[in-house]
């Protein structure tokens, strides 16, 4: 099967794990956030594993959706 075709008709698999990462993304977003500002503001100490692991899916989240963007726009040129 060509990619072209594959695009076109995703599998069940596909379609089970774009639905669960355009919800988890969201709110594992909001819990880290909501945990970091309660770090900055009310001076709570969070374990520095959590903070590294907020970090870094933030920032991978963030890359990730600039290159998707940076891709679209090549396209349409």
């Amino acid at each position: 099967m060509s990619e072209e075709q594959n695009k076109s008709s995703p599998t069940l698999v596909e379609v089970f794990s774009d639905l669960f990462r355009a919800v988890a993304r969201p709110i594992v977003t909001v819990i880290f956030a909501a945990v970091i500002a309660q770090v900055v503001i009310d001076r709570i100490d969070a374990p520095q594993w959590f903070i590294a692991l907020a970090t870094a899916c933030i920032l991978w989240w963030f890359g990730d959706r600039t290159v998707q963007h940076i891709k679209e726009k090549k396209k349409g040129d």
